[in-house]
């Protein structure tokens, strides 16, 4: 074992040469897989520091195929350490970091060929030509986001005239609403004023129908004693002002389930627990039960839920009355007429109902003169009050407006409300900038929000503005809330590229427009020299 390092040790001899052979050319001198920038941490003429400072080696061990170092710092060059990296110089193109276990594993990584130097010959320098397709589109972008330039210009103009006039608007809004605001406090003090003088007008009219509401609900109620008086007599056979078990067995009314006998179940329904009825008894607890019975039975109506059939030889079965009750009384007061008990069932008011109600509204001159003055009082109120809160809604839009974030000079200010669409085969999408993101069925259905404004969700503080989110749509069958993540790139006009779902519920839109055309970030991005 300590043969195989020390031989391992001595091959790496003969490596760390050839890395400082061929890097020759280069002003610094620096082993394979390292950058220019960090070349003077390799020192050939002192030991070697690992970058986490943990361990420090004899410079012979940098390159050696031997992982010495826990961060591989100190085999930037070989595959021996599996968190280490390979720098690609790749000259007339741009510098690239790559895993350095994909140092000599056959693959050309760099387009340089650096990584492959096991087998010679194994990778072709094509740096050159990938470097003058870069530059062509490099130039082709500056071209493009320079003519744009000239369109973001405008649309920054617009932007802030906008957010100009928007915030003259608010002010002048804000005025409107305090005027509004006094017109309605005149309004709501003349309505409160009439209002006083209409309530106390109206005050002997409408003591004067809660006093016949009241005459006509006593008159009510002693025609529904007398009523109920009646009938007890009727039934009260023996006449001893007690109505008993044996006296309502032979009244057919008292057959609820018209099985031609009344059972204990129908008895302990009318009786309760008790073996006779009073007259006060029978007035508020027992006629109460047989009122509607007794409709029934004359076919005035039937409850609603009932559903049970009535066999029609039953029905005749109140005019067979018992031989020891005056069967003549009985049935005369059964033909009688009892259109003033009040059915169950809900009843449309007629002409007479209309009539009566209306009498009961008619008001002398004066009275009506303050009613029609309160109408109006409360109306013009009404429509200042409105008025206000339209002002209110238009102020809270533009001061939410005028707190979005249109760009670092407004530049995405006039999209705001702007729709544009992108059809596939199967569906339209539709995003309106700073609203909605949508989807809509070729074949049919309704739009399915894809989710709303959240923010703008750019990586860095630079490219903020290059990555819109929309977030809470509808939610996915049995999944988590729609979202979507519109990514903008420079164009000369504005329209949707393409629209995707990489993830499930997760959609993705590519947007071009002029207010992401910035020149001077594109010739400073690619102002930087390629590394040789």
């Amino acid at each position: 074992m300590i043969i195989s390092t020390w031989l391992n040790r001595f091959h790496s001899s003969f490596i760390v040469i050839s890395s400082f052979v061929i890097y020759a050319q280069s002003d610094v001198p620096r082993p394979r897989g390292v950058s220019l920038s960090k070349a003077s941490l390799y020192s050939p003429t002192k030991d070697f520091t690992c970058f986490d400072g943990t361990v420090t080696i004899p410079f012979s061990y940098v390159n050696d195929d031997y992982c010495d170092c826990f961060d591989g710092s100190d085999e930037p060059g070989t595959s021996a350490c599996l968190n280490g990296i390979f720098h690609c110089t790749n000259a007339g193109h741009r510098p690239q970091n790559i895993p350095s276990s994909r140092v000599n594993d056959g693959v050309c990584d760099c387009c340089d060929g650096t990584d492959e130097y096991a087998v010679p010959d194994t990778c072709t320098n094509i740096c050159d030509e990938l470097g003058k397709e870069a530059r062509a589109e490099a130039q082709r972008l500056a071209d493009l986001h320079k003519a744009g330039s000239h369109l973001r210009v405008e649309l920054i103009e617009r932007g802030n005239k906008k957010r100009h006039e928007m915030a003259e608007q608010l002010s002048q809004l804000q005025k409107d609403k305090e005027e509004a605001e006094k017109i309605r406090a005149e309004k709501q003090a003349l309505k409160d004023e009439i209002e006083a003088k209409e309530n106390e007008a109206l005050k002997v009219y409408r003591e004067a129908e809660e006093q016949e509401k009241q005459r006509q609900a006593e008159e009510e109620k002693q025609k529904n004693m007398k009523e109920a008086l009646e009938h007890f007599d009727r039934f009260d056979s023996n006449k001893d002002d007690v109505l008993s078990i044996d006296e309502i067995k032979v009244v057919n009314v008292f057959d609820k389930d018209k099985n031609s006998q009344v059972d204990e179940e129908e008895i302990k329904y009318f009786f309760g627990e008790n073996e006779t009825v009073d007259k006060d008894t029978f007035v508020t607890v027992t006629w109460p039960l047989v009122k509607p019975l007794l409709m029934m039975e004359q076919g005035m109506f039937r409850p609603a839920q009932s559903e049970e059939h009535i066999d029609p030889d039953v029905e005749g079965e109140l005019d067979d009355e018992p031989q020891d009750l005056d069967t003549e009384d009985v049935g005369a007061d059964l033909d009688e007429d009892h259109s003033d008990i009040e059915p169950v069932s809900p009843r449309e008011f007629d002409d007479s109902d209309i009539a009566s109600r209306d009498a009961t509204n008619v008001y002398d001159d004066e009275t009506q003169r303050l009613v029609n003055e309160a109408t109006d009082a409360r109306k013009h109120f009404t429509e200042a009050e409105r008025t206000v809160r339209e002002i209110e809604s238009n102020i809270k839009n533009i001061q939410q407006n005028l707190e979005k974030d249109y760009g670092l000079q407004q530049e995405f200010a006039t999209l705001d409300g702007q729709c544009f669409e992108y059809e596939d085969k199967e569906y339209v999408y539709k995003l309106c900038m700073f609203q909605k993101v949508t989807q809509k069925s070729k074949n049919s259905g309704s739009e399915v929000g894809l989710g709303n404004w959240g923010e703008w969700a750019g990586e860095d503080r630079e490219n903020k503005y290059a990555v819109m989110r929309y977030t809470n749509g509808i939610a996915c069958w049995n999944g988590p809330s729609r979202m979507t993540t519109v990514n903008i790139n420079c164009g000369l006009e504005t329209k949707l590229l393409s629209v995707s779902e990489p993830y499930r519920c997760e959609y993705k839109i590519e947007l071009s427009t002029p207010a992401a055309c910035d020149g001077s970030n594109v010739n400073q991005e690619h102002s930087s020299h390629d590394e040789l």
